[in-house]
C-alpha cells in the first residue's frame, strides 16, 4: 500500500527561514501540514546520552494529524545548523497514513514503524527535493522479534526483561484509566513501547500518542512520553503538576528486584 510521507527541517529559503515543511508526497494537504508543524521537534530537541553520539541519536512519535489521518514519524540529526545557534540541525521525516491503512496494521504504531525502517523508509531525505514520492509499506506488517534496545538491537539491554514487563504493564494501566505518563530514567523506549501497544487494542492505540528521545515539550501533548533523566522532587511535582503521572525505572529496579 502507498503512504505519505513529509519532512520537517530547519532551511534557509529565500521566502521563509527556520523550521519549515522541507519535502512532502503530493497527498499532503495544507491541514496535515500545518498540523503536522505543530508536532514536529525543531533545535535542541533530541536528547542525548553519554553512551550515544549526537549522529546516532534519534526520536520516534506517533500523533494524529486529524481524524482520518495519523503520522509516525522519526527524528533524527541532520547538517550543522546554518544560523548560527551551534549544533546540528533536527529532521523529522513522517510517513503519513489513513486510518483504513494503519487498521491493516492493528494501529501497531511501532510495527508500522519498524516494518518502515525494514523497507527503507523514515530516514535522512538524500536531497532537499519540495516534491517527495509516495512510500510503499506492506500490506501487513513485517514479523519481526521483540526488540532488545533499538531497531537493530545495536547495543545491549539498558533493563532487564522484569523491568520492561513491568513499566509496560503499569503504562497501559495508567492510559486505561486516562492519565498522561512520562516514564523517567535511563532505559530502552522501544521495547516497551512494543508491549504497551501488544497489550492494547486497536481502538485504544489510535489514541495512544507518544514521542521518545526527544525532550518534553508543553506544546506537543504526547500520552506517553520518556525522559532520560533521574527523578528529583522537583521534577515529580512539576510533571504531576501538569497532569502526567512519572514512572521512576529506578525505583522500579529498586522494587521489583
Amino acid at each position: 500500500m502507498l503512504v505519505e510521507q513529509i519532512t520537517y527541517g530547519s532551511a534557509n529559503r529565500s521566502r521563509m527561514q527556520g523550521y519549515q515543511i522541507i519535502g512532502q508526497s503530493a497527498g499532503i494537504d495544507a491541514t496535515l501540514s500545518t498540523s503536522f508543524c505543530k508536532w514536529a521537534p525543531s533545535h535542541n530537541s533530541i536528547e542525548t546520552t553519554p553512551n550515544r553520539d549526537l549522529q546516532s541519536a534519534w526520536g520516534l512519535s506517533f500523533f494524529a494529524l486529524s481524524d482520518s489521518h495519523h503520522a509516525v514519524a522519526r527524528s533524527i540529526h541532520g547538517a550543522p545548523e546554518y544560523s548560527g545557534r551551534g549544533g546540528f540541525s533536527v529532521v523529522t521525516n513522517a510517513l503519513v497514513a489513513t486510518r483504513r491503512q494503519l487498521m491493516q496494521y492493528g494501529f501497531h504504531a511501532i510495527d508500522f514503524a519498524r516494518t518502515a525502517l525494514a523497507l527503507g523508509h523514515l530516514i535522512l531525505p538524500a536531497d532537499e527535493n519540495h516534491q517527495l514520492p509516495q512510500s510503499e509499506m506492506t500490506d501487513k506488517p513485517i514479523s519481526m522479534p521483540l526488540p532488545e534496545s533499538d531497531f537493530a538491537d545495536s547495543t545491549p539491554a539498558t533493563l532487564p526483561s522484569h523491568a520492561v514487563n513491568w513499566i509496560a504493564r503499569e503504562t497501559v494501566s495508567l492510559l486505561r484509566d486516562r492519565h498522561k505518563v512520562m516514564i523517567v530514567g535511563q532505559c530502552d523506549a522501544l521495547p516497551i513501547l512494543t508491549l504497551v501497544f501488544d497489550q492494547l487494542n486497536p481502538s485504544e492505540r489510535s489514541t495512544t500518542s507518544f514521542a521518545c528521545g526527544l525532550k518534553q515539550s508543553g506544546q506537543r501533548d504526547f500520552r506517553v512520553q520518556f525522559l532520560h533523566e533521574e527523578m528529583t522532587p522537583k521534577l515529580k511535582m512539576e510533571l504531576e503538576r501538569s497532569g502526567i503521572v512519572p514512572i521512576d525505572i529506578a525505583r522500579v529496579l529498586s522494587e521489583t528486584k
